[in-house]
């Protein structure tokens, strides 16, 4: 029998505890620096990157990748995008609470993929209890659970994916098992025009296409018109068209518009009609006592979308799919995998590979419990309530200053505005003022925003997600788009 050969340095190095700890140390010193300077606001920018040609340029040139892995991060930190410094006011990206990021490196190393309890022990456990309570949180009833998933986009999916296997249940067919040609009547989903476009490709990826979308009609604040909601219930069913869920939004991702929850329950309990919410960005609102009007119908829901990578201060992705009814969690799937369960029917919650579409994930629970444990729930309402001051306070500055204008008022802490066209310019041409305007406050400016688009018309569009900025960089901000408007006006 050949003897196995000895384990090589390299691979001795590798997995040594001392590399590891002096890796580790290094890593938390160079974030801990970073932390420092994107707080000071002591780097021109909080956008630093070039163009996508220049920065793969400079990532081709051998000595990018001199000095091995601690060299390598001082290059990735400041070229990366400065989530934390208080100027960046860009996507709908968490301001990632600094301790919830060192999590990270545990259970990276963890590494407890968790298809099966056996593979997760403790996350499993901490994913059915926690979902549970902060389901409760959000309003939803005792009998509430759901599952975590990398992604609104996923969860979503997964959420309509629960409806048509209930739809179809109760219809007597099983559309997981025998497909769509089950169903006697073509499925559709009713949705804001203003919704998120994974709502779309959601049923479109479930085999419906692009007939799989109704678009509902909203008002001038991006609100769906209940309205235009229950005409559209009317003429699918005329059309032979089955509902299988209405989507509100909760907010949308272009404006932070919340759409009326209470009335489209209302519209969707006399109907018997599957009633899901979309909060990736602002369900969160619900922790708050200041905000959760907001969201007043959403208890009603039977399933609920939050990102915890947006606005509750943790790292993406990480995704709630909520229920009313806990056991709907089981309906998107059913799968025979002989080696990981004994029987796929079972309503095992410790095996959270029966109801999301990963069988591994990472470790999404254990963000959670370490929330928790260091800081309570109640940060998310200080995270909520500062940030949607931070959205007041903006729009509050645009309204009072005599050359802008909002798009409309926010109620999160999405502000959209721009420029006033002048009576002599076309908004063809106007458009394109704004556009460059951003483009060069994004090379020349101290901070980030972006635009958007309304009714053919551009927004420059802030998304507030530093709890850290305050009054002054609004100030600065605003100042920085004055001066770079009046220098290309006037050129």
């Amino acid at each position: 029998m050949a003897k196995l050969a000895p384990l090589v340095t390299s691979l001795e190095r590798a997995f040594s505890p001392s590399h590891f700890s002096a890796k580790a140390s290094k890593i938390t010193s160079q974030l801990s620096g970073h932390l420092v300077r994107t707080q000071q606001r002591s780097t021109h920018s909080s956008y630093p990157a070039p163009t996508p040609e220049s920065e793969r340029t400079f990532w081709e040139r051998e000595d990018a990748w001199l000095g091995g892995q601690d060299d390598l991060m001082d290059r990735v930190i400041q070229r990366s995008n400065h989530l934390h410094d208080p100027r960046y006011m860009g996507h709908q990206v968490a301001c990632v609470l600094p301790a919830a990021a060192a999590i990270g490196m545990a259970t990276d190393l963890l590494n407890n993929g968790q298809a099966i309890y056996e593979m997760g022990p403790t996350n499993a456990v901490h994913e059915e209890m926690l979902m549970t309570e902060i389901g409760q949180m959000l309003g939803l009833p005792e009998t509430c659970g759901g599952i975590l998933c990398h992604g609104g986009t996923l969860g979503n999916l997964v959420a309509l994916m629960a409806a048509q296997r209930k739809l179809g249940m109760a219809q007597g067919i099983d559309p997981w098992k025998d497909g769509l040609r089950s169903f006697s009547k073509p499925l559709v989903v009713l949705v804001s025009e203003q919704a998120h476009y994974c709502i779309d490709r959601a049923m479109r990826t479930m085999g419906w296409g692009s007939a799989g979308i109704v678009s509902i009609k909203t008002n001038e604040s991006h609100q769906m018109c209940v309205d235009s909601l229950r005409d559209q219930i009317t003429q699918c069913h005329n059309l032979g068209q089955e509902i299988l869920a209405v989507v509100g939004s909760a907010c949308t991702t272009s404006a932070g518009a919340y759409d009326p929850l209470e009335k489209i329950a209302e519209a969707c309990q006399e109907h018997g009609l599957w009633f899901h919410v979309d909060g990736a960005h602002g369900a969160s609102a619900a922790f708050s006592d200041t905000h959760r009007h907001l969201v007043a119908g959403m208890e009603r829901a039977d399933s609920v979308v939050l990102d915890f990578h947006k606005t509750c201060g943790l790292p993406a992705l990480c995704t709630g799919v909520f229920y009313a009814n806990n056991n709907d969690s089981y309906l998107p799937f059913s799968q025979h995998a002989e080696y990981l369960w004994d029987n796929a029917n079972d309503l095992d919650w410790w095996d959270t590979g029966k109801r999301t579409l990963e069988c591994t994930k990472r470790m999404l629970s254990t963000r959670l419990a370490a929330v928790k444990a260091e800081y309570g729930w109640n940060i998310w309402t200080e995270l909520v309530d500062r940030m949607w001051a931070l959205g007041s306070a903006l729009a509050t500055m645009v309204k009072e200053h005599p050359g802008w204008e909002l798009a409309m008022p926010p109620q999160a802490n999405i502000v959209c505005f721009r420029p006033k066209r002048p009576s002599t310019c076309d908004e063809v041409t106007w458009n394109e003022v704004v556009r460059t305007l951003r483009k060069r406050h994004l090379a020349e400016g101290s901070g980030y925003l972006v635009q958007t688009e309304f009714d053919g018309r551009i927004w420059l569009r802030c998304a507030l997600m530093n709890p850290l900025t305050k009054q002054r960089d609004l100030e600065d901000m605003l100042a920085e788009l004055d001066a770079l408007l009046q220098e290309s006006t006037l050129s």
